[in-house]
C-alpha cells in the first residue's frame, strides 16, 4: 500500500513554548501569524531565502521590526523548525518503521516553505521515506489537487492506490479525497473539524489497521 503523509501536526507536533516563538516579537496573534505565512507566498517558493521569508510576514502583518527584531526572528525560527522536524516522537518512527517492514511505501506532502523544508535530511524521518514532496519545491499547494496527483506520479502509484494521512489543516483531506486517494484524519496531536476523512485515528499506530 502506498501511503501519504502529512508532516506538521500528523508526524511532528508544533507545538512550542509560545516564549520562544517570532510572535513575541512580532507581536502578533497565533492565528494572525499563520494568515501571513500564508500570504507570503513562501509555500509556493515565490521567496527562498530565509530572512526575506521573515520579511514577508513582517510586511503582511503590517507590523514594522527593525533589522536586528528581523534578524532575530529568523534565528528563532530556524532554531524551532529543526527542533520540531528533528525531534520525532519514538511511536510516530516505531510506526512507520512497522509499515515499511509489511512492504507499505511512504510519501510525504507538506505544505512548506524553505525554513521548514531545510532539516529533512537530518530528520530520523526520512531514511523511512520513499519520497517527499515540498510545496516550496514544487510551487503547488495543497488542497491543490496537482500536488497529490504528482506524489502518486513520483510513487508510480494510482491516485486510487494510495492513502492520505493528515491532521486535516488547509483542507488537505477534502483535497486528497477529490483526487480519489482514501482520506485517514490523524487526531492524535491535534483535533479539529475537518472535511473528507475516510476514517479518523486517535493513536498513531492505528494507521496499521487501515489496509
Amino acid at each position: 500500500m502506498t501511503f501519504l503523509f502529512d508532516l506538521f501536526f500528523t508526524l511532528v507536533t508544533s507545538q512550542t513554548h509560545v516564549s520562544d516563538h517570532e510572535i513575541t516579537i512580532l507581536g502578533i496573534s497565533w492565528a494572525q501569524w499563520e494568515r501571513c505565512v500564508q500570504e507570503s507566498g513562501a509555500y509556493l517558493g515565490r521567496v527562498t531565502a530565509p530572512k526575506e521569508i521573515l520579511r514577508e510576514i513582517v510586511r503582511c502583518s503590517g507590523r514594522t521590526v527593525s533589522e536586528e527584531d528581523l534578524r532575530r526572528m529568523c534565528g528563532r525560527r530556524i532554531l524551532r523548525v529543526w527542533d520540531i522536524v528533528t525531534g520525532v516522537e519514538p511511536e510516530i518512527l516505531d510506526t512507520l518503521r512497522a509499515l515499511k517492514a509489511r512492504g507499505d511505501r511512504l510519501c510525504l506532502v507538506s505544505n512548506a516553505d524553505t525554513i521548514d523544508a531545510l532539516p529533512w535530511t537530518a530528520t530520523p524521518l526520512a531514511p523511512l521515506f520513499d519520497h517527499a514532496v515540498f510545496s516550496c519545491d514544487v510551487h503547488l499547494q495543497k488542497p491543490d489537487p496537482e500536488i497529490y496527483l504528482l506524489a502518486a506520479r513520483r510513487m508510480g502509484a494510482r491516485p486510487e492506490a494510495c492513502v492520505f494521512v493528515g491532521d486535516g489543516g488547509s483542507n488537505e483531506l477534502a483535497g486528497a479525497k477529490a483526487v480519489g486517494m482514501r482520506t485517514v484524519q490523524a487526531r492524535h496531536f491535534l483535533q479539529r473539524d475537518a472535511l473528507g476523512a475516510d476514517d479518523t485515528i486517535d493513536r498513531f499506530e492505528d494507521i496499521l489497521d487501515i489496509r
